[in-house]
Parts: structure tokens; sequence; C-alpha cells
């Protein structure tokens, strides 16, 4: 099954040190145009990207649309976007330094989206983000997030959520915290990690989330999922509409 995961990475997903020298995750360029498919822009279209890294995604969706904002927390992250916007000669995209808590933008889109940057929200502040969504969507609006997320019950399932938790713990976990403090558990196969081995060993920070969780606060601000292209269970794009 692992290697069933491994190609799921590979295809989707680049491992890269930032210029801010963080490990980090970019999406190729097939996860891009997954995201694309699911988006169905309209050559009439304001795009928001929240979390827009590198320009990967904002880049090649600029050329199918009106026009794109790139949210982005990191500085050096958008001057690296800047950089290659300008080397592509693309006049239509705005960088912005915000976040999900703090987007720093009022205006409208008729599509955001997100790639590989929703887990990274704090504990407690995935509220607050999807009430930001909300206010930015129009009402014919769609947000597409693509990122890992447990896209079954992991309170149910737990055997499923312990076979995902020790395949995601050494890809997305620093590697010299990984070596240390969680590798010397792992050599146990014997025992089964819960959703509730999770909560109780691991920061609120680092913990995964579920689908359910992100459907009860979309419900909370009115929204709806409409559409869930799995990946693999701990990974995919997932469609979010206004009721």
């Amino acid at each position: 099954m692992n290697k069933e995961y491994d190609y799921i990475f590979k295809q989707y997903v680049n491992k890269l040190i930032s210029p801010d020298g963080r490990e980090t995750f970019e999406s190729t360029k097939e996860l891009t145009e997954r995201i694309i498919k699911n988006a169905e822009f309209k050559s009439e279209n304001s795009v928001i990207d929240i979390g827009s890294g590198w320009g990967n995604n904002v880049i090649p969706i600029s050329e199918l649309v009106k026009n794109v904002i790139g949210i982005e927390p990191d500085k050096k992250n958008i001057e690296e976007a800047q950089k290659r916007t300008e080397k592509a000669k693309i006049e239509n995209i705005q960088y912005i330094k915000g976040s999900f808590e703090n987007l720093h933008y009022k205006g409208h889109a008729d599509r955001i989206i997100s790639s590989l940057a929703f887990h990274q929200i704090k504990y407690g502040k995935r509220g607050r983000s999807i009430k930001n969504i909300k206010k930015c969507l129009l009402e014919s609006g769609r947000f597409i997030l693509c990122d890992t997320l447990m896209l079954f019950n992991p309170e149910k399932e737990q055997s499923k959520f312990n076979e995902v938790y020790r395949y995601l713990l050494p890809i997305t976990t620093p590697v010299n915290i990984y070596e240390k403090y969680i590798k010397p558990y792992m050599e146990d196969d014997s025992y089964q990690y819960s959703w509730e081995d999770m909560k109780k060993y691991t920061p609120k920070n680092n913990w995964y989330y579920s689908i359910g969780e992100l459907e009860e606060e979309v419900e909370k601000n009115m929204m709806k999922i409409v559409k869930i292209d799995e990946l693999a269970p701990f990974f995919g794009i997932v469609s979010i509409e206004n009721k």
C-alpha cells in the first residue's frame, strides 16, 4: 500500500526547501492541472489563491481567467513568485502579504483556491479562516481546497488511520524531530495508533484534521461540500460552495 501512496506523492507533490530555508510542499504540474479541472474556471473569473507560495498555481491559472490575487504569508516566497511572474511577462497577477486568518484583502472572487496550505493554520483558527473565505467568495463562487486531511472517519476507522498515520509522519515531520522523538515509537508494528493517540502525543498545531471537522466549519458559515476528488485517503481536492 505504501508504494501506492509513494506514487501519489511523487505525482502530485514536490517536497522542497523554500527561500526562507524551511521544508515545504509545492504543487506539481499534474496537481495544478487537477485543481484547474475541479475549479472549472471561466475567462471572466476573478481568482484568489491563499498560500500562493512561489506562484506554481497562480501563473498557469492567470492564463485562463481575468485576474488572480496571490495571498502568501512569507515575504521571501512572494519575492520569488514575483520574479517568476515578471519572467513570464504576466500582468494580471497581484501578490499580497496575508494569511487565511488575516487576508489583508477586502475584494471578492468567483473562485478561491488553496493548495497544500490549509493544514498549516494554527489550532482553533480554521473557523475564522473559513469565515474569511466566505466574506470574499461571491454568492455563485466556489472554494477549491487541496490539502492533506483524513477523507474518512479516523475515530471509527482506526486501522486505516494507523496505516495513514505511520505513512505520513516520516514524510511530513522535519527529519531531526522525527528521528529523535517519533521514530523510536514507530518501530513497534503491533501497536495500533488511534486518533486519540495523535491528540494526546502531538502539539495541537500539528494535528491532522478530518473531512468531518472541515464539513462542520463549512456548515457553520452556510456553505457546503459539493465534491471530493480523493487522491489518497489522506489527500484530495474538496470543492465547497455557498448554500
